[in-house]
């Protein structure tokens, strides 16, 4: 597994892999008014999906051919400041690491401003769907995460 990555590293400002803009729903809330905290989780996981099918990796085919996975084994988020209903934000693929079998995508949320509004990361293995073990990442994957 490859290292996660560190605060500096989420934080920076490089520039990212992938950028996704979206508002904060009213379902997304919670009862304070600000952001529910799994639903940070959800962006990110939603972000990682609209960059793969961007790049022309079918995840729904992949998942139904059955051949190969890529569970979730570490999910982590960090609320920098709140984000509220009707809030434009952007999320963003900032970067991916990447082992033999592993690998780890660090995300930012921005404020409409440009202001940091949450970091975090998610590992992912990748794994052969009938025998559940790890296996090689494939390569159109391997070269977008490295891209």
């Amino acid at each position: 597994m490859p290292q996660p990555f560190t605060e500096e590293e989420l934080k920076s400002n490089d520039p990212p892999r992938f950028t996704e803009t979206r508002r904060v729903r009213f379902q997304d809330v919670d009862a304070a008014g600000i952001i529910f905290y799994p639903r940070v989780l959800e962006y990110f996981s939603d972000a990682y999906m609209s960059w793969l099918q961007e790049a022309g990796i079918d995840i729904p085919r992949t998942l139904e051919l059955g051949e190969i996975g890529f569970p979730l084994v570490r999910a982590e988020a960090e609320y920098l400041r709140p984000l509220r209903f009707g809030d434009v934000i952007a999320v963003e693929i900032a970067a991916g690491k990447v082992g033999e079998t592993s690998f780890t995508i660090g995300y930012r949320i921005r404020t409409g401003t440009g202001r940091l509004a949450s970091i975090g990361q998610t590992a992912h293995v990748c794994i052969d769907r009938a025998t559940f073990r790890a296996c090689p990442i494939p390569d159109e994957l391997l070269s977008l995460l490295v891209g």
